[in-house]
């Protein structure tokens, strides 16, 4: 016993060497960057040495805190928190508006804000995160993502709120008299220059908090009993259960955790940063920029890298690691004045800690072994009864209408509505790329709108700099997004589940700070004459080329899914072992699905970019992603129908909601409530309905049709069926003369007419 114990402290200390051994290689590759950062840049980098190593201590020691919320959530339910940034937001603009516009003094705003973020955390986690606790890892995934947009429409929302109104004939939504100064806080007077930067008590004011976070945190979990619940929790939550550890109260008490750190990052951020309200708002920023900002993409990712490198469990690796990426987009900073290059050296950074990591990985970890399954496939028309006329002449009507409401909506709109209808016609075929790769594949991909911009780009530059046709622009377009998507797919051979997710986020935000920002990038695009259609000075004509072309799209990926290969990819997402045992080539399927869907996503970004007549930064950037994938959750991601209500619903609530805020939570929280009560999509219950329709005539006609019938069988009484038929003379017959029907209330023995619709 005394030899085990001790070989056990021997364990431990080797575990607390290795420990350091990482995070001190962290910090000495961040010096080496820093170094090889001074050798390429403009010689400024040589006199900044005291910025980039006090600024990227402060602003590392913050996103460290975002960092560790993440590893928090993710080792006590194994799922990515994408709304970590998101808490911290809203008690920001909780912090300002209660400092400026009520007044309130710094220390109550303060104390509010972080009680506000618990608040949030807890309902959170008490009727979400608890409701989907038994969900696969990627679905509860999703749900954190529309969380993330909720949160953000709210606190776009918040000044509405504190009875901020409107400006007057202002299309971009802004409010008239947001306070424009910063409030103060007790040690911002007390400053030193460090040059070329000017610090004041506000940035040793985060370093410290961050500090003493960290340290109460540690303390938290290694001496109190309910720490040490949540650490045995986070390893085997149905052994603590087992135990008598109550998993939700701790799972609670992660999320409150999660919420308060992100909370005390963004308001020494905001200290540091001196963000005001109408800054926070994103009003001071036209067109997207503002949501971007509100979103959190771009700090989100700098702690996601941090806790992917960190392996998603070990802390102090992270905090180094977060150290370390602001070090080097500081030296970046004063070396080149400007940061986008960063973005794509943190994609690198993460696929290449994700691949050395996986071998590393358990063969039961849920993030790997999950595809996205929360799909319900849409039956077609039972072949018992597609050939009645009855049918063929509903389905035919229902087209029609369909067809003639498509076909008459310009005409009925106004300029600028027309346009917004030609956009949702280009999302929607956005949506029918997600089906391929995430409906058919099972990848989830929150970078699809990059894709978007890899298409937009090239096809705006053969037809604005190369003068070609358009037809030629399509072609292009869409095989370099097509070879693009095979870029990201090589990595997902190995990287599956919930941190493919993170890779394809990085992927976008990379490509709308750093693709999009070089000189060569067309800014002005014209509008196609193409067969009989000339958009060139009529909006109509560039919403039916739209149409046509999401149609095109429709067509083409039913083909797809009556062909071997739509068969084989639904194959390889149900059951990746079973279909390799049959003979299915995993890696050529998996890089089929993502070539066809890049190329749908180019298709639509050359539509796109000459719809817009621009490739603009802002029009790509990762937060188009991310309401494309929920686009597409809303309405369903069964099949290229379902996914369109999806387009329509958004292109609806954007038509009749003019504010960026309302846009926000009407997509969000849509897709709160579509997974809570309907998880199949909009898009699936039209197609319910019309089954109900199918259902009436199959019973009216004594048509027994399986796919129909299957969920409405008779129980008990009601299912007894006699073996032969009632004579006139005789009375009811014995029960010993019944029999369980197989085919319930359709069934042709039935006596009596007990038809339910």
């Amino acid at each position: 016993m005394i030899a085990l114990r001790a070989r056990a402290r021997a364990v431990s200390r080797v575990g607390d060497r290795s420990a350091l051994v990482a995070p001190a290689l962290l910090v000495g590759a961040a010096l080496v960057s820093v170094l090889i950062v001074a050798w390429f840049g403009n010689g400024q980098v040589d006199r900044s040495y005291a910025a980039i190593f006090g600024l990227g201590t402060v602003y590392g020691s913050l996103n460290a805190l975002l960092a560790i919320g993440l590893i928090l959530v993710y080792r006590s339910g194994r799922v990515i928190n994408f709304s970590q940034a998101g808490f911290g937001t809203a008690a920001t603009m909780l912090y300002l508006l209660l400092s400026s516009a009520w007044g309130w003094s710094w220390w109550f705003a303060i104390g509010a804000a972080l009680l506000g973020a618990a608040a949030v955390g807890w309902l959170v986690e008490v009727f979400l995160i608890r409701r989907f606790s038994r969900s696969p890892r990627l679905v509860l995934t999703v749900v954190t993502i529309a969380l993330a947009q909720t949160l953000a429409g709210f606190t776009l929302r918040m000044p509405r709120m504190w009875g901020f109104e409107r400006l007057p004939d202002d299309p971009s939504g802004g409010l008239a008299g947001l306070p424009s100064v910063a409030p103060r806080t007790p040690i911002e007077d007390w400053s030193w220059e460090w040059f070329p930067v000017r610090f004041n008590g506000n940035h040793l004011l985060a370093v410290l908090t961050a500090l003493v976070a960290m340290v109460a945190l540690a303390l938290f979990l290694r001496r109190s009993r309910v720490g040490v619940a949540v650490r045995g929790a986070s390893e085997n939550s149905n052994r603590a259960e087992l135990l008598g550890i109550n998993v939700h109260n701790v799972s609670s008490i992660v999320w409150v955790i999660a919420a308060l750190l992100a909370a005390v990052a963004a308001l020494a951020g905001a200290m540091v940063t001196g963000a005001t309200v109408q800054s926070a708002t994103g009003q001071s920023i036209r067109g997207t920029g503002g949501l971007a900002v509100a979103i959190g993409a771009g700090t989100l990712l700098r702690a996601l890298a941090a806790a992917v490198i960190a392996r998603m469990e070990r802390i102090p690796v992270a905090v180094a690691a977060c150290i370390a990426i602001a070090m080097f987009e500081q030296a970046v900073f004063w070396a080149f004045s400007r940061t986008n290059i960063v973005d794509v050296v943190l994609l690198a950074a993460v696929v290449a800690a994700l691949l050395v990591q996986r071998r590393s990985m358990t063969r039961v970890d849920p993030s790997e072994a999950t595809t996205w399954e929360a799909t319900e496939e849409i039956r077609g028309v039972p072949a018992e009864l597609a050939s009645m006329p009855l049918v063929r002449n509903g389905i035919r009507r229902s087209i029609w209408v369909l067809a003639i409401v498509v076909a008459a909506y310009p005409w009925v709109m106004s300029p600028s509505q027309v346009n917004l209808g030609g956009v949702y016609a280009i999302y929607g075929i956005v949506g029918v790329s997600l089906v391929v790769l995430t409906g058919w594949a099972g990848q989830i991909s929150l970078g699809q709108f990059g894709l978007v911009a890899v298409g937009a780009l090239v096809g705006g530059l053969v037809t604005a700099d190369l003068g070609l046709p358009f037809p030629v622009a399509v072609v292009l377009g869409s095989v370099a997004a097509a070879g693009a998507a095979v870029a990201i797919g090589i990595p997902a051979l190995r990287i599956k589940g919930l941190f493919l997710a993170v890779t394809t986020l990085a992927f976008s935000v990379a490509v709308a700070t750093w693709l999009l920002a070089f000189d060569w990038v067309p800014s002005r695009v014209g509008r196609p004459a193409f067969l009989f259609f000339d958009s060139r000075t009529d909006e109509r004509s560039y919403y039916y080329l739209s149409v046509a072309g999401l149609a095109l799209a429709v067509w083409v990926v039913q083909g797809l899914r009556r062909s071997r290969v739509g068969r084989v990819l639904i194959a390889m997402r149900d059951n990746e072992r079973t279909a390799q045992a049959h003979g299915i080539n995993l890696v050529r399927t998996r890089l089929t699905a993502f070539a066809i869907s890049g190329m749908l996503a180019g298709f639509a970004g050359v539509l796109f970019a000459h719809h817009q007549s621009a490739v603009s930064p802002n029009a790509f950037g990762p937060e188009q992603s991310i309401q494309m994938f929920l686009m597409a959750v809303i309405g369903g991601l069964g099949s290229v129908w379902t996914v369109i209500v999806g387009a329509i619903y958004l292109g609806t609530a954007s038509t009749v909601i003019d504010n960026a805020a309302g846009q926000l939570l009407a997509s969000s929280f849509g897709v709160l409530v579509i997974l809570v009560f309907y998880p199949s999509g909009l898009g699936a219950l039209v197609f319910r309905a019309r089954d109900a329709w199918l259902r009436r005539i199959a019973l009216r006609n004594r048509i027994y049709v399986p796919s129909l019938m299957g969920d409405r069988l008779k129980e008990g009484e009601e299912a007894r069926v006699p073996i032969r038929e009632r004579l006139p003379e005789q009375g009811e017959l014995p029960a010993r003369y019944r029999l369980d029907s197989a085919i319930g209330e359709a069934g042709a023995s039935q006596l009596t007419k007990l038809w339910r619709y």
